[in-house]
């Protein structure tokens, strides 16, 4: 008896690969939101704390008068300050030099108000006339007195020559214009200015 045929079996397809592992994409890199909070609020602290740093120099700068006493680009000038400088000049100086102002300190006052008009129409004294002039190192003041303290004895020298005197700084003045021809223009001062007494000048030798 014939035994029953076994039908051929295919053999078994083998299971399907397995996707290779996809690379992961890059996702932008956000902070958590506390992270980004805490950081808005230290810079917030920062600029509130410099802010009020620098108010606070403002209000002493303002209350005690610095800028009156002393003066930002002359080292060791101040207010109520003796000291010895020596002036470069030529003696056409005496008719060029002349500044603009409404401010008088202790009876000193330009040659002009602020509107350039003549401050007295009868002329002021030097001693109480300011002038601008340059140290040899090249300081900027404004100061009275000096022709009259030198005294017109004698000639003075036909070239530039350097006069020594004793500066007695009695305020800063920051609200002038200046004047270095007698038929030129005048220049607001850029940055406070010393303003004193010229006293024992004398030309040296």
């Amino acid at each position: 008896m014939a035994s029953p045929s076994v039908p051929e079996t295919s053999p078994a397809a083998p299971p399907p690969a397995a996707p290779p592992n996809p690379e992961p994409v890059p996702q932008p890199d956000v902070l958590p939101p506390s992270k980004v909070t805490g950081e808005f609020n230290v810079l917030c602290y920062t600029f509130l704390m410099l802010f009020m740093v620098s108010f606070v120099i403002w209000a002493i700068y303002s209350w005690t008068g610095y800028g009156q006493r002393y003066a930002p680009h002359a080292d060791g000038w101040y207010k109520g300050g003796t000291r010895s400088i020596e002036v470069t000049l030529v003696r056409e100086d005496m008719q060029n030099l002349a500044c603009a102002s409404d401010v008088v300190f202790e009876g000193m006052h330009c040659a002009f108000r602020a509107n350039q008009q003549p401050f007295d129409l009868q002329g002021t004294e030097d001693r109480l006339l300011l002038r601008p002039y340059y140290t040899v190192d090249q300081v900027l003041f404004l100061g009275a007195g000096l022709w009259s303290s030198l005294g017109m004895t004698g000639q003075l020298p036909k070239e530039r020559f350097s006069i020594a005197c004793n500066y007695h700084m009695v305020g800063s003045l920051k609200s002038a214009s200046l004047r270095w021809q007698a038929t030129g223009p005048f220049a607001p001062v850029k940055d406070a200015v010393p303003v004193g007494l010229l006293t024992e000048c004398v030309i040296p030798q």
